[in-house]
């Protein structure tokens, strides 16, 4: 028998992040000075070092930049296989999270995909993603 998986760790820069995503709401930190985004939330924008930042909504859609596919996981509530991945959103940020709703022998790199949000428990939402339609 396995534990559930941790819940994130929530401080004051990440708490709006987690606030959007429990509103269904994928928040960026876009920096004010540069417009560069960023993930996640820092005191200073990590391209001109700028600290006039704001949390802003996604589009949320990206591509697949990388993943791996767990086969034997560590939790009781998330069944394997799953897929780990790195999403490269069109903002630019990149997110480490799932893909969802796609059968790992399907996924390819650059592979487009689209937010999508889950409830894990104390009402924490995880954002994660999956496959987006074409056309």
């Amino acid at each position: 028998m396995t534990a559930p998986r941790p819940l994130p760790e929530i401080d004051a820069e990440a708490a709006p992040f987690w606030a959007g995503a429990a509103r269904h709401q994928l928040l960026v930190q876009r920096c004010n000075a540069c417009g560069n985004h960023q993930h996640y939330a820092r005191p200073f924008c990590t391209s001109c070092r700028g600290r006039d930042l704001k949390m802003v909504p996604s589009c949320g859609t990206g591509v697949l930049h990388s993943f791996t596919v767990v086969h034997r996981g560590p939790f009781d509530d998330l069944p394997t296989p799953y897929i780990v991945a790195l999403v490269k959103l069109d903002e630019g940020p990149t997110l480490l999270s799932h893909l969802v709703e796609c059968d790992p022998a399907l996924a390819r790199c650059d592979m487009p995909v689209q937010v999508a949000f889950e409830p894990l428990r104390d009402g924490i939402v995880l954002p994660v993603f999956r496959p987006r339609l074409q056309g």
